[in-house]
């Protein structure tokens, strides 16, 4: 029935994706006792897409599930999992004018190399927003403007909406505007503005985030030399409160910078670039720094990529366990792509991240609620501190594409921490001695198999 009343084009495709990982010590170091975990995660989606002179419309079902994580089964076999289905995406988009469009209802948003908003493709159920989005489009002229609104609440099917049970993990809006501009098709240009808030009931407050930034992109497509730069500032309202008993504030910046060259025929491309995050200097004892957040919140940006890399011992700023312990943080690091035939390619990356501010040391770690306690003296007295090097890191990864519509991928990461990422994770083992645990070999390998299959296109 929708095939003879659609007017327009409608398409049917779908995305199979399945992934074996095995892992010792992915996002959190481990000690060598512990055992490695092998997993098989799979994502399937169902996607219609519609488009005609005046909208286009997309719904995507998806199914995201590890195996064997089923909560509907019986000693042989799998009937099947209440909590893997869902909707990933829902969305009309409506063509107001020659340049201008309104999207509205649950769709992906990502921006300026998926720093602060991403579909986090690396997570199985991937991440989608629901909210407006208008853009104005000029083609011609190479200028870009998009403005994206949300607001969340608890609610029923029946549209009535019941906040009692709300909590501040959840996102209560995000809004955001972006302005681009392509120059001469080879330097581009980003203004980024976004303010997003959580609302925690419990104390009646609502803790607004703002992150504004600048991005330049130079010949990033073309052979030859390319370079990125991107620099973000944020401030608010933090949700902790400081010494003074009030909500501390928000000061704090990311910057990130590369320069490379890409061969001929893009056979080749080597680069080298830095990651900085600002942090909290635990050796600064003034009220008015004290008081301020100077940890950057990563916020919905893609993490498998940046911080150290695929292991992502470092994407939690404000954790000790994975981040440093509100610190700030300097990442180094070395990317090389090589690409043997028309489909496929490999790459290396190599990272050797820091701790670039004094970081109050703890000694140990209480067993039973997981946190960090005990703070390190010095021999004469003194409070000490962590800074320096945090240990060092490497990615391979390789694509391969058997068909048009069939992607073979796989990576294998491994990373050694050093002495300070031990102690900030494990504690001492002999706290008197200052003995370290011995830690474990850190990696992380999987493979990843994806088929999109096209199922059916009508043209009416």
């Amino acid at each position: 029935m929708i095939v003879q009343q659609a007017f327009g084009q409608l398409s049917i495709d779908g995305e199979f994706r399945t992934r074996s990982v095995l892992e010792h010590g992915y996002k959190v170091p481990v000690k060598k006792s512990e055992a490695a975990i092998l997993s098989v995660d799979q994502r399937s989606r169902l996607n219609l897409n519609y488009v005609n002179e005046w909208y286009s419309a997309r719904l995507v079902f998806q199914d995201a599930r590890v195996w064997g994580s089923d909560d509907a089964y019986n000693p042989t076999g799998i009937m099947g999992n209440t909590r893997s289905l869902g909707l990933h995406e829902a969305w009309v988009e409506l063509k107001l004018k020659e340049k201008s469009s309104l999207k509205i209802g649950r769709q992906e948003w990502n921006y300026n190399n998926m720093r602060i908003l991403s579909g986090r493709n690396w997570w199985t159920s991937g991440l989608s927003y629901d909210g407006l989005l208008y853009k104005m489009h000029d083609l011609e002229n190479a200028w870009f403007i998009d403005l994206g609104l949300s607001y969340n609440n608890n609610g029923t099917p029946e549209g009535i909406v019941n906040n009692s049970d709300w909590t501040g993990e959840k996102l209560k809006t995000l809004n955001f505007i972006n302005f681009k501009k392509n120059h001469n098709d080879i330097f581009t240009t980003s203004v980024f503005f976004s303010l997003a808030g959580r609302d925690f009931p419990d104390n009646g407050k609502f803790f607004a985030t703002g992150t504004h930034g600048l991005i330049l992109e130079y010949n990033t497509g073309s052979t030859g030399v390319f370079g990125l730069f991107s620099g973000y500032y944020q401030h608010g309202t933090d949700y902790k409160k400081g010494s003074d008993d009030n909500y501390r504030n928000i000061l704090a910046y990311l910057l990130h910078g590369e320069l490379g060259f890409r061969a001929p025929s893009e056979k080749w491309e080597l680069a080298a670039g830095a990651e900085v995050i600002s942090g909290h200097d635990y050796s600064k004892t003034e009220t008015g720094y004290s008081n301020t957040r100077h940890s950057f919140d990563l916020l919905y940006g893609a993490c498998f990529p940046f911080y150290g890399g695929n292991l992502n011992h470092y994407i939690l700023q404000n954790s000790y366990k994975v981040g440093t312990k509100e610190g700030g943080y300097f990442d180094p690091f070395v990317r090389f792509n090589f690409k043997p035939g028309k489909k496929n390619t490999f790459e290396i990356t190599l990272w050797s991240p820091r701790l670039i501010t004094h970081v109050q040391a703890h000694n140990s770690v209480d067993p039973a609620t997981g946190l960090p306690e005990g703070l390190e003296i010095n021999p004469d007295g003194s409070t000490a501190y962590w800074k320096g090097n945090l240990g060092n890191y490497v990615d391979f990864n390789f694509t391969q594409r058997i068909h048009s519509d069939v992607v073979l991928r796989a990576g294998f990461s491994a990373g050694t921490i050093s002495d300070i990422k031990n102690q900030m994770v494990f504690g001492y083992k002999d706290v008197a001695n200052k003995q370290l645990y011995e830690t474990g070999t850190n990696y992380l390998g999987w493979v990843m198999l994806i088929v999109k299959p096209g199922f059916l296109v009508v043209n009416k």
